[in-house]
């Protein structure tokens, strides 16, 4: 049996997506509104597509106003805050992966992992050094790769110095990250 993938309209666009394409957020009734991720606030939830362009757009128009008939309020730096969870989220995700056994860390690892075929996807920090970035590109060209955090980030995240390559196993585990990490990208739009 398949699961049907769940599907929201936009309220800024209209189009209808899978969820996992939309951001959500809620209107509290003091007419705050609040990103609402995890569906865990009070409040009136809608979903707005997943773009930083969009939200940065929001903040010069204030369109929820007419759209939920009711005045809304949001911070100025909404944008930067859904970044910052997203973000989150994505190392989250990471170290889930690494404290499940389903995470390689290390030049070496994650090529032996690849040359095996059992890489369902690779992360490499932004700031990697130029031979590293060729010779992984070379090895994983058939994969996905994202390069979102810089080294700092993943190896605070990962509770290691120098992290800067990567690679998640293929299974259940490796369709979580990839997801956060899909989520983060996409609203970064690169």
């Amino acid at each position: 049996m398949t699961k049907e993938l769940e599907t929201r309209k936009c309220v800024l666009s209209g189009k209808i997506l899978g969820k996992e394409e939309l951001l959500r957020f809620v209107t509290l009734k003091d007419g705050t509104m609040l990103p609402d991720f995890n569906k865990k606030l009070d409040g009136r939830g809608f979903y707005v597509s997943n773009s930083k362009k969009l939200l940065l757009s929001l903040v010069e128009k204030n369109p929820f106003n007419k759209l939920l008939h009711k005045k809304v309020v949001y911070a100025e730096n909404m944008p930067e805050i859904v970044e910052g969870i997203l973000a989150k989220k994505g190392l989250d995700a990471l170290n889930l992966a690494r404290k499940a056994g389903d995470l390689v860390l290390g030049f070496e690892k994650v090529k032996e992992l690849i040359v095996k075929g059992r890489a369902a996807f690779v992360v490499e920090a932004a700031d990697a050094g130029a031979d590293g970035r060729q010779k992984i590109a070379e090895l994983s060209a058939n994969l996905e790769k994202f390069t979102l955090y810089d080294s700092a980030a993943l190896s605070t995240a990962l509770n290691r110095e120098n992290t800067v390559y990567l690679a998640v196993k293929k299974g259940k585990m490796s369709d979580a990250a990839r997801l956060a990490l899909k989520r983060y990208q996409t609203y970064l739009d690169i």
